[in-house]
């Protein structure tokens, strides 16, 4: 079963917490973008199956060789191609993260091994000592995790990713979902060419606000892995509305986007260094985070009570985080939002009674 963030279910508008998209919403110039492919009506044609001006426009954007991206349908489809593409025996997943690895697993036969991050006084660490032996003693191993993780909002350096590749190179193949990379100050593994055991996954969704487009990119320098992806993904996975939109903003905006993002990062960080300082005032344990969501945890009212009540007294939708491994029925996440709407959850959690 798969378990995510999102108010699909609740049939009234919400204030919603539970998903991870950048407060400030989609910029303008992609919305325009967007509006523009439209009008000329691209729907009504066939996107190019090669993608080659997206890829050329993503290469653009970052900076990096288009000969080593492949389009893919959202963070989603681009972590199910590598892994279908590495054929791994055993898969790694560093939790807590993103629940649908498991699903994964058992739709390919795949051994699931979970290495889960030791809790601190404010946050989460991995064990990467623990976490390079299990991969040595694993058949045909490849290790996933998200950075930052998803939903700790911890930032793995890359430096030690970096040393983790190289101690496991011809051992293990490492994914490393970058996701969340562009609404925290992690400069990611993006156009590094030092390590051929490391694949990269991105996504739009996040930091232009666009969940319904569905839109990312793998990045990887080995060429014979990106040919096994690129004959497994389906002919036409992204479909010519966010091809068209994506590719003209990303050549034609890109200074204007990269500005965006700059005012979205610090946008994030100050109203989560808010939404910290209100709730640690609070009896809530807040976790330090980097980027646009913090974990709570709250030992007097389980996660899915407190949701329901959030949702029924004041129109607010939390995500409850027991359903990632590793976590318990006591842990909710909350993203960040404007400050008018910050100052609702607070003064709403503030208000949850404890057990008589």
């Amino acid at each position: 079963m798969r378990f995510h963030g999102g108010s699909f279910w609740v049939k009234r508008k919400v204030v919603d917490f539970s998903v991870n998209i950048n407060p400030l919403g989609i910029p303008t110039q992609l919305e325009e973008a967007i509006n523009e492919c439209c009008t000329r009506d691209v729907y009504s044609i066939y996107p190019d199956y090669n993608y080659t001006e997206l890829k050329n426009a993503i290469a653009y954007f970052y900076d990096i060789e288009s000969k080593n991206i492949i389009p893919c349908n959202g963070a989603s489809e681009a972590l199910n191609l590598s892994i279908m593409a590495l054929k791994p025996q055993t898969l790694i997943i560093v939790a807590p993260s993103y629940g649908d690895y498991e699903l994964l697993c058992r739709g390919l036969n795949i051994k699931c091994v979970y290495e889960v991050m030791t809790e601190q006084e404010d946050g989460f660490k991995i064990d990467f000592d623990k976490l390079s032996t299990i991969a040595k003693n694993s058949r045909n191993p490849v290790i996933i995790l998200t950075n930052p993780n998803n939903p700790t909002g911890v930032v793995i350096p890359e430096k030690l990713l970096k040393d983790l590749a190289r101690e496991l190179h011809g051992k293990a193949w490492i994914i490393v979902d970058e996701a969340y990379s562009e609404l925290s100050n992690y400069q990611g593994l993006l156009g590094d060419a030092t390590h051929d055991n490391i694949i990269v996954v991105r996504s739009f969704t996040k930091i232009f606000g666009i969940p319904g487009l569905r839109i990312g990119f793998i990045y990887t320098i080995v060429r014979e892995l990106l040919d096994v992806i690129d004959a497994l993904r389906p002919t036409w996975n992204i479909n010519t509305i966010a091809e068209c939109a994506l590719k003209k903003a990303l050549m034609e905006y890109k200074g204007e986007l990269w500005k965006f993002i700059e005012r979205s990062q610090k946008y994030v960080e100050s109203e989560r260094n808010y939404l910290l300082r209100s709730l640690l005032r609070t009896r809530y344990k807040v976790y330090k985070s980097q980027t646009n969501f913090l974990l709570l945890k709250h030992p007097w009212i389980d996660a899915v009570s407190l949701r329901n009540y959030l949702l029924e007294k004041y129109n607010i939708l939390v995500r409850p985080a027991h359903t990632f491994r590793g976590l318990t029925i006591y842990h909710t996440r909350v993203s960040i939002r404007s400050r008018r709407e910050n100052e609702l959850l607070v003064k709403a959690l503030a208000q949850v009674q404890l057990p008589h």
